[in-house]
């Protein structure tokens, strides 16, 4: 019917106009993400369209290259074993013609393999060295363990002071020096004198070292690792100074005598990234050696190694001390006192009263009664000293008041003691006073004598051993805390030591200052002199001459020589060569008697009479100038018998050469006499 076709006209018009509008609202968004998604793909395609063709591109080339090289290598190899025919080939037909045959290596091969040989295939005055690589072989693991040690110790504690609190920790995860010990390519001596001892060696160090540093920073681990360390430097170490104690060698000198030749190591970041194989890294290397280690190590700059403590060397002095040792007293009186209770206690109330009423029973430590009895029954030895590197003995005596009338000189320092002993004949101490000096070499001590009654007391106060530190109860589960309690428990016992030993040694200089000696201990009495370095005092002459021109220069002279700086001179006098009397030219038996600055020694005469005496004596003369003159006579049998000849030697000449050892040819006499004299100068400082 019409009606019908009517509405399903107007339906679909109506659909119609739904979709078109509908169209109309999605069309403009649907239209850039169709776009899009177009472009996408377009750029994907060529993306993959590029991949592939350089992937092939790629392969093509590559097994270019490969093949290339290949053909390359095969040819190489090729005309290495021409060569190599044909060096056989001549080598046997040189044989068979009797010519040398040639070397079979190219020269500049055989060129870059003699710049690697060690020194000493190439200098002759260069030693090998194959004993101290066996020993730096043996001892390597140890040197390895203990020096990883110490890097921990020591560096660990330094870097966790410095680095930011974000960092949670830093510290080595691994320190190792690496299996293989350094190579020593040779040994050079330098130069060495009875000083020191110089030696040139030749060190190449290729050990796989490998040290891993790690921090933890916000809870992310971040290591840098150090790795394959390789070095090859000349180095000058020296052995200085040479002392007369165990181990013998107060320090080392150590210094590269240039940068080193080669030098290289690894330095690896995550993942896994070598620093060092970056462009220009090894001249950055290069670059930091010569700016932060050469001014450290590269000659004449030096580090500086102590062996031993204050590297051996005897602390600065600042004067010397003419000790003049008169006699003594005392030495059996408290031997008597030996099972008397009554008789000990009325001689010590004696003893008080003439000591002003001061009782120094508890403040000065008495001699053992058995090591008095000792004394008076045998001979007996004093011993004098302010540094233990020079101990002066005494003639051996055995009476109850010995005399000695010996002087000697000491060097001082306000910090330095005087140390007297007093030993049985084999060195076993029995008493022992230690004083303190400064007091007595004050500056307005100097050039003042002062008269000491030393008294020998109990030796075991002062040699009480320093406390050791105690040990934890347990090292598994100790605590900082603990550490703590027992580092400041040991320093409060070193004080406690130190003020115990300093109030014993305060205790011995009031007795020994005061007017009267002690009753009840031995005493020795001496005059002590306090002369400060680089000051002498005029002769009497200089001042009672008349002041003419010529007096007025040899003042002047002397004041010059008054400032001049002064020393230690050493003379050995070791021995003499037909040394024969004037007047018979026969045998006789001569002594030796050096003088110099006042100071006079004699050697011992020999027992036999001979014409080349053997000596063997050592003199030390202090407060010595360069001016002085050291005047050696000959005499026979003691320092005023027949007169056999003499020699002077300018001190100027020792002090300029350090050391000097000379046959001296004897004037005075007709004979060709001789004697053999080394010396020895330095400087006191």
């Amino acid at each position: 019917p019409p009606n019908s076709a009517m509405g399903v006209a107007d339906a679909i018009a109506a659909v119609s106009g739904a979709f078109g509008a509908v169209s109309r609202m999605v069309l403009p968004v649907a239209a850039p993400v169709y776009a899009l998604i177009v472009w996408l793909l377009n750029e994907i395609s060529s993306a993959f369209s590029v991949y592939v063709f350089g992937t092939c591109i790629g392969l093509l080339l590559g097994a270019t290259a490969v093949a290339a090289m290949r053909g390359s290598l095969a040819r190489a190899d090729a005309e290495a074993t021409r060569k190599a025919k044909v060096a056989a080939a001549d080598a046997q037909k040189s044989r068979r013609d009797g010519a040398i045959p040639p070397l079979p290596i190219p020269p500049d091969v055989l060129a870059e393999a003699l710049r690697h040989l060690p020194r000493w295939t190439k200098e002759p005055d260069v030693s090998r060295a194959s004993w101290l690589n066996n020993l730096l072989d043996a001892l390597w693991p140890h040197v390895d363990t203990s020096v990883s040690q110490v890097i921990r110790d020591s560096v660990e504690p330094m870097l966790r002071s410095l680095v930011p609190p974000l960092v949670f920790w830093i510290g080595f995860e691994k320190v190792t020096l690496g299996p293989t010990p350094p190579v020593v390519g040779g040994v050079k001596v330098m130069g060495s004198n009875s000083e020191e001892v110089m030696l040139e060696l030749e060190v190449v160090f290729a050990s796989g070292a490998d040290v891993v540093l790690a921090a933890y920073v916000f809870g992310v681990r971040v290591p840098v690792r150090v790795h394959d360390l390789q070095l090859r430097a000349n180095v000058r170490v020296t052995f200085t100074p040479l002392v007369d104690q165990l181990p013998c060698l107060g320090g080392l000198e150590v210094s590269l005598m240039s940068l080193p030749q080669h030098a290289d190591v690894g330095i690896s970041i995550p993942p896994g990234i070598d620093l060092m194989s970056l462009p220009g890294a090894h001249t950055l290397l290069r670059l930091a050696l010569w700016k932060f280690v050469a001014p450290l190590m590269v000659y004449p700059a030096k580090m500086t190694v102590p062996i031993m403590e204050n590297s051996g060397i005897e602390p600065t002095s600042t004067g010397m001390i003419k000790l003049s040792v008169l006699g003594g007293r005392g030495f059996a009186a408290r031997a008597k006192l030996a099972g008397s209770g009554a008789g000990a206690a009325r001689n010590e109330r004696r003893a008080t009263t003439m000591n002003g009423g001061v009782d120094f029973k508890s403040s000065f430590p008495k001699m053992p009664l058995g090591g008095l009895n000792s004394l008076v029954a045998s001979r007996y030895l004093v011993q004098l000293h302010t540094r233990e590197s020079r101990k002066i003995t005494l003639a051996s005596k055995s009476s109850d008041a010995p005399t000695w009338d010996e002087t000697h000189h000491f060097l001082t320092n306000p910090d330095a003691c005087l140390t007297a002993t007093v030993m049985t004949t084999n060195l076993k101490e029995l008493g022992r006073c230690e004083i303190p000096l400064r007091r007595l070499v004050a500056d307005d001590r100097a050039r003042k004598t002062t008269l000491l009654h030393i008294p020998l007391g109990d030796p075991e106060p002062y040699l009480v051993p320093l406390p050791v530190p105690k040990k934890p109860v347990s090292y598994t589960r100790v605590t900082q805390e603990e550490l703590d309690a027992l580092a400041e428990d040991h320093e409060m016992a070193l004080e406690k030591h130190a003020l115990e030993l300093a109030t014993l040694r305060v205790n011995a200089l009031d007795a020994a200052t005061r007017p009267r000696p002690l009753a009840d201990v031995p005493v020795i009495t001496c005059e002590l002199e306090f002369t400060p370095l680089g000051l002498e005092e005029k002769t009497s002459s200089s001042n009672d001459a008349k002041p003419d021109s010529a007096s007025e220069s040899a003042s002047e002279e002397e004041g010059d020589d008054a400032d001049e700086r002064r020393g230690i001179l050493t003379v050995f006098v070791t021995r003499g060569v037909r040394v024969l009397s004037e007047a018979t030219n026969g045998e006789t038996r001569p002594c030796a008697t050096a003088t110099c600055a006042g100071q006079t020694y004699t050697t011992e005469a020999p027992l036999e009479k001979t014409k080349n005496p053997i000596w063997d004596e050592e003199f030390l003369f202090f407060n010595v100038a360069p001016s002085e003159t050291l005047r050696l006579d000959v005499r026979d049998g003691n320092a005023k018998g027949e007169f056999l000849g003499g020699f002077d030697l300018d001190v100027r000449e020792v002090a300029a050469n350090k050391e000097l050892s000379e046959m001296f040819r004897l004037t005075g006499v007709s004979n060709a006499a001789h004697v053999f004299l080394k010396a020895r100068f330095a400087y006191m400082s």
